[in-house]
């Protein structure tokens, strides 16, 4: 059987890139972050079909200022481009970590894109609330 160059370089990109991925899954505060964020990207999503099941009109408000009343309203089902954003953050964040993989302040950088993916899960968390709050209560 006859292997092409493409096929041989496929095959070593894939083990590199597994490499890189189990150094950061090896790495035990990246496991941590990465559960806990997984855990709080199901929150955001479960909160979204929510939202989106429960909401009546054909209307989602999404920003709300004290001062100016409704600044920011959209179709019902704009309310799934956070949890997105959320785990478009995470994957990009995860492939930064692991291409980092090689250099000597990995462990450095892994918690700092780790904690950053994870706080920026919170924040989607809380947008998710208070959207939840101007729309039903």
């Amino acid at each position: 059987m006859v292997y092409s160059d493409f096929y041989a370089r496929f095959h070593d990109w894939r083990r590199r890139v597994g490499t890189a991925l189990l150094a950061v899954w090896r790495f035990r505060p990246s496991r941590v972050y990465l559960i806990i964020n997984g855990l709080l990207q199901l929150g955001a999503w479960w909160a979204a079909v929510y939202i989106y099941r429960h909401l009546t009109g054909k209307l989602l408000v999404q920003h709300y200022n004290v001062d100016y009343g409704i600044d920011l309203a959209g179709d019902p089902s704009h309310i799934f481009y956070y949890p997105l954003f959320g785990l478009a953050i995470l994957i990009l964040n995860l492939s930064v970590a692991a291409g980092l993989s090689r250099h000597k302040n990995f462990f450095t950088f892994t918690h700092l894109l780790s904690v950053a993916a994870t706080v920026f899960a919170v924040f989607l968390g809380l947008a998710m609330m208070f959207i939840y709050l101007v729309n039903f209560r």
